[in-house]
């Protein structure tokens, strides 16, 4: 692995609610939190993280809660106060990615930054990221799918 990962959305859902493979992204996180490796998250999968944990801290039939919202800017904040930077992917490249594979468009911009600064790829188990049309490491921090 370099010493920069990218953190795919589900490698954060995972971490956040103790899910499978949960203490592999924590060791990763503690390593960045500590200086010894650069940890990325792209904006895409920001907002991804963000939408998910709303929906899941709570909705009404008018949509997440405002408790809900709160509950997710504050896990992302504490990703960045950890030393996790958001970053800007490129997007022509994340498009490229999408258009060739069946990765999730946030899963593009991931792998795009991934590529764009050297970085490993931290993603689940499922297939999406076997054939990807950029050189990119990808470490599973768990061997199923969601």
């Amino acid at each position: 692995m370099s010493d920069a990962c990218v953190f795919d959305t589900e490698a954060i859902v995972a971490f956040l609610y103790d899910e499978p493979g949960h203490a592999r992204v924590g060791s990763l996180l503690d390593e960045v939190e500590a200086g010894d490796a650069e940890g990325l998250l792209s904006e895409t999968d920001a907002s991804e993280v963000y939408c998910l944990v709303a929906r899941f801290e709570g909705t009404t039939e008018d949509g997440p809660t405002p408790a809900s919202l709160r509950t997710a800017d504050g896990d992302v904040r504490a990703l960045t106060r950890h030393g996790v930077a958001i970053e800007r992917a490129d997007w022509r490249l994340a498009g490229e990615v999408k258009a060739d594979g069946d990765v999730s468009l946030a899963d593009a911009y991931g792998v795009a930054l991934a590529h764009d600064r050297d970085a490993t790829l931290v993603a689940g188990g499922d297939d999406d990221f076997d054939a990807l049309p950029v050189d990119v490491d990808v470490e599973r921090f768990r061997d199923h799918g969601v």
